[in-house]
């Protein structure tokens, strides 16, 4: 969903991204200067504007992703797209109280600088806390209506984003809140149907009146994530829950040193095998052979050597009790394509890195 992206800096040493889609705002600010008829001057206040409101959902995502580190959750970056922004952490923590406080903080920001701009209207200027009329854009010329604009802003993304329509941060907040009693995926469940509820609302609502366009729009994009997270928690359910034992293959071709590389190539090719351990005289496991190794092997068409010459240090062992999300965590953290499954002494089994992932994406969970 998120390819095509643009980095334009890094804050905090967390890039910030652009989707191929935020090109819709400059068309959109096109739009409604032309059709407005703004003069250069509004028309750079518009613009103004527009960038401000999108500063503040940039700060809004940094308050999420500031407080995941403080619980030791890196994020992978921020991504802006026309409907708002995305702070991709690393992982979602299991403690709700955790969740509860990393959802809680992008709300927070909005409310910060909204109360900074009051204090700030007081002070220096006159009248009400809101612009004189929301409708009228040509406001904006005014510092003392841009602030009131930049305000009700910040105070719309504050009340919009508690709106409990996972996987908004109204909707985390309701999951972290119901986790505390009925658990993490029973939780996921039922704030993922309120959320795909209210998606459909806001669709209905923009196929029923186009000025609610841009909610339609939203309420889209919720369904979607929506759907995926919940699939997502399904899929780290399954992870955590099936053992080694359960998953491993028994039936494995063990590799030795002195073996060549033909022999491992003929038995590549028969397809049921991609990756293979490889053990010396003694029955220990020394290294892998990955399938890249081979697929390089094959393209190069090198003579056969034997394999000892070309080995990858790069395996480990685990338990049968080992749970798979261990498993796979272990794999992509290290690189590796293979690990063997011991007991004690002996080898039980392997788990290969293509075996999880055609599980998971045929969603065998």
């Amino acid at each position: 969903m998120w390819k095509g992206n643009i980095k334009i800096g890094r804050v905090f040493q967390i890039p910030i991204l652009i989707n191929w889609s935020f090109a819709l705002v400059i068309l959109f600010i096109f739009y409604a200067s032309t059709t407005r008829n703004f003069t250069l001057q509004e028309s750079i206040a518009f613009v103004g504007y527009v960038l401000t409101l999108f500063l503040c959902v940039v700060l809004h995502e940094f308050g999420h992703a500031l407080m995941a580190r403080r619980y030791g959750i890196e994020t992978r970056d921020i991504i802006l797209s026309p409907i708002g922004g995305v702070a991709r952490l690393e992982s979602i923590p299991e403690d709700p109280k955790k969740e509860l406080m990393i959802a809680v903080a992008g709300p927070l920001v909005n409310a910060c600088i909204a109360v900074f701009l009051w204090i700030l209207i007081k002070m220096i200027y006159e009248g009400g806390m809101f612009p004189s009329s929301m409708e009228n854009l040509r406001l904006l010329v005014y510092p003392s209506e841009f602030i009131r604009f930049v305000f009700a802003m910040n105070v719309a993304l504050f009340i919009f984003n508690l709106v409990p329509a996972f996987p908004m941060d109204g909707g985390r907040i309701l999951r972290s809140l119901l986790s505390i009693w009925v658990g993490h995926n029973k939780a996921t469940t039922f704030a993922t149907w309120i959320g795909k509820g209210l998606a459909l609302i806001f669709v209905i609502m923009a196929i029923m009146n186009s000025q609610y366009i841009v909610l339609g729009m939203i309420g889209l994009f919720i369904f979607m994530m929506a759907h995926s997270e919940y699939r997502n928690v399904k899929m780290m359910a399954f992870l955590r829950e099936t053992k080694l034992s359960d998953i491993m293959e028994e039936e494995f071709t063990r590799i030795a040193l002195s073996d060549d590389y033909d022999h491992v190539l003929n038995i590549y090719n028969k397809g049921e095998e991609k990756n293979f351990l490889v053990f010396n005289a003694q029955g220990q496991i020394v290294g892998a052979i990955p399938e890249l190794f081979i697929q390089d092997y094959k393209k190069n068409q090198e003579e056969t050597c034997a394999v000892s010459d070309r080995i990858s240090a790069g395996v480990g062992v685990m338990e049968p009790e080992n749970s798979l999300y261990d498993a796979y965590r272990f794999l992509n953290a290290e690189g590796i394509s293979i690990l063997g499954v011991t007991l004690g002494n002996t080898i039980q089994g392997v788990l290969d890195r293509n075996m999880v992932e055609r599980l998971i994406k045929k969603g065998k969970y």
